[in-house]
């Protein structure tokens, strides 16, 4: 503690000392030199007792300063050694590549043709048991993996299901014994040339059957349209006609007797014969002729 601390912390000692020898003089009476005196006496004892108290901390502080002070010189530094962190190397992989294995689809008569870069690794080097030909593990368990999904797929889809393929084998995965571990890169699905030209061919059948199909719909709604609506009777025929040709009036007359013939036939019935017509004809036309009589 410097001298300006010491200073203040005596005044501030007087003026306490001051207040407590004023306070008691009030509570108190007695002459005014006896409490001088004491008053006097009394800030010289806090005053020293003050100056003692800071003297003994100074003293303290400086003792401990000097101890960490010979602490420090006697004591050795210790260099750090650095910690060795040796990360276990990862065992290196090995690769087999694959071509043309044939792989179920959907359909029975159609086979995928799988090709990729198959990769291992072991497990472990100090398997207990350890497998003869680990090589050909890894390419069975990549095979049983393809086949999984190929066998839900339709052949036809080959190109989509090679994409799919290719994301489910990326993926290392330990084959089920534990002995290696096995993903597959550079994946390849195709279809022989022969099945692809038929699975286009029957794309193409497929295609002239539903328009087929639908060209039949349609046939099947005119005939049941018009057996069952434009030829039931021979009035309906003239209806239908009439409607189609309505600036034809005069023709729609002389059509009464061919659609008289026409909804026989449609209908399985006798079909009039020529005397018939011409009456049914004339008559039609004597119908035609009073009308418009009537009209004039």
């Amino acid at each position: 503690m410097g001298h300006s601390n010491k200073t203040r912390l005596a005044l501030l000692a007087a003026v306490l000392t001051t207040i407590v020898v004023l306070a008691l003089s009030l509570l108190l009476p007695g002459p005014i030199g006896l409490w001088a005196g004491i008053l006097i006496g009394a800030n010289g004892i806090a005053v020293l007792f003050a100056r003692h108290v800071v003297h003994r901390r100074e003293q303290a502080e400086l003792r401990k300063a000097m101890e960490e002070q010979r602490a420090a010189k006697t004591a050795e530094p210790v260099a750090e050694q650095p910690v060795a962190t040796s990360e276990p190397e990862q065992p290196t992989h090995v690769q087999y590549p694959v071509s043309a294995v044939p792989l179920p689809s959907s359909e029975v008569d159609y086979r995928f043709l799988f090709s990729a870069t198959v990769c291992w690794r072991q497990t472990s080097p100090k398997t207990a048991v350890p497998h003869a030909s680990p090589g050909d593990l890894a390419v069975h368990w990549i095979l049983t993996r393809a086949r999984e999904l190929t066998v839900l797929e339709k052949p036809e889809d080959y190109r989509v299901v090679q994409h799919r393929l290719a994301v489910a084998l990326g993926t290392a995965l330990a084959e089920p014994y534990g002995h290696v571990v096995a993903w597959a890169v550079d994946v390849s699905l195709a279809m022989s040339d022969e099945d692809a030209k038929r699975l286009d061919r029957l794309a193409e059948m497929r295609k002239h059957e539903r328009m087929w199909e639908q060209e039949r719909r349609i046939e099947i709604a005119m005939r049941r349209y018009l057996s069952e609506d434009v030829f039931k009777d021979t009035g309906s025929a003239v209806i239908w006609w009439v409607s189609r040709h309505t600036d034809q009036i005069e023709e729609s007359v002389q059509m009464i007797g061919h659609l008289a013939q026409l909804t026989a036939a449609a209908n399985s019935k006798e079909i009039p014969g020529p005397d018939l017509l011409r009456a049914i004809q004339a008559s039609e036309n004597g119908r035609h002729i009073n009308g418009s009589a009537q009209d004039l």
